[in-house]
């Protein structure tokens, strides 16, 4: 790095300074500078006051690096970590390195954040606990941190990574977005907000029910916001074995979805509803607009929904659908 800094020297006066601030930081993170000590650099890199707030840590210190009172204001800012929140208080118009400054401190004040929170530390049991490519002893070693005992039985819950998280819980990125992961004793009470409850089990089974979370999170609709895994019984397998080939009827729900804007709400109730009067009144439709849609929505998916054998056809298809298509970016 110091031998580019050198030949960029002469060339490029501003890149030189960039490669100078992110030389700095290195050199902060490599030496396991604390948040303080981090903010410091950044006041004094910028010239003007720096802030933070993540977790447990409020702080904040002025352009000569001295530690002041005051809060976050509408400031030019930088997340990091699980809401982690950085800034720096420049007045007027930003300067060339501003936003280098920025994202290196965000960038070594998650670093930091990391080794020495102990909310971090949890985190990172958590991830242990459900992660099926660990060992049965990390995973036990990992409840253990956590206080969760080997005799009892937990659910792993499943919510959209905005959610307000439990303690302590983790985002974990999949194929259908960011998901927030938290462990509840299998006794207790479920969530009142949209989750996905994973089946119960011991603590070295966890991913077992972190798998069965997410499916259920995925099937999660403004209908029924939470579903529970105990409940899916041979919809968790096929999920599985969905995921590996094209299925007709989801195929044909997808088209007529894109083509009948508020159908997906109509076809739940559908499927879901002892008549299609009962269905009618849920979605706020008239009786006689659900029957003609009804004819036009069976004929595009090439069976009657109406029929005992089509509402078990269609619940499966919206079932399939809702797992191909949900996401939670």
């Amino acid at each position: 790095m110091q031998e580019l800094v050198g030949r960029l020297t002469a060339l490029d006066v501003e890149a030189t300074e960039t490669l100078k601030v992110i030389a700095y930081f290195d050199a902060l993170v490599d030496g396991h500078a604390s948040t303080e000590v981090l903010l410091r650099g950044a006041a004094v890199l910028s010239g003007c006051a720096a802030g933070v707030v993540a977790e447990s840590i409020q702080l904040r210190v002025d352009s000569s690096g001295t530690r002041s009172p005051g809060a976050r204001g509408e400031w030019p800012s930088r997340t990091f970590g699980d809401g982690g929140v950085t800034w720096i208080e420049r007045a007027g118009d930003p300067h060339a390195n501003d936003e280098m400054i920025l994202e290196r401190l965000a960038i070594a004040l998650g670093i930091a954040v990391d080794r020495t929170s102990p909310a971090a530390a949890s985190r990172r049991a958590l991830q242990t606990l459900i992660d099926s490519s660990t060992t049965a002893d990390a995973r036990l070693d990992a409840a253990r941190r956590l206080h969760l005992s080997p005799h009892s039985h937990y659910r792993v819950i499943a919510t959209p990574a905005n959610a307000t998280g439990r303690t302590p819980s983790v985002v974990i990125r999949t194929e259908a977005g960011s998901v927030r992961v938290s462990v509840l004793a299998a006794e207790k009470s479920s969530p009142v907000e949209r989750a996905g409850i994973g089946v119960g089990t011991a603590p070295d089974s966890l991913p077992r029910s972190w798998a069965s979370a997410l499916v259920a999170l995925r099937l999660t609709s403004p209908r029924e916001p939470v579903v529970s895994a105990d409940d899916l019984g041979s919809v968790l397998m096929l999920a599985e074995v969905a995921a590996h080939h094209e299925v007709p009827d989801v195929a044909a729900l997808t088209s007529l979805i894109r083509a009948h804007p508020g159908a997906e709400n109509l076809l739940d109730a559908i499927a879901a509803a002892e008549s299609l009067r009962a269905a009618g009144v849920e979605v706020g439709l008239h009786h006689s607009t659900v029957q003609a849609r009804t004819a036009t929505f069976s004929q595009e998916m090439g069976f009657d929904v109406r029929s005992p054998q089509g509402r078990v056809r269609l619940s499966l298809a919206l079932a399939l659908y809702r797992l191909a298509t949900t996401r939670f970016d």
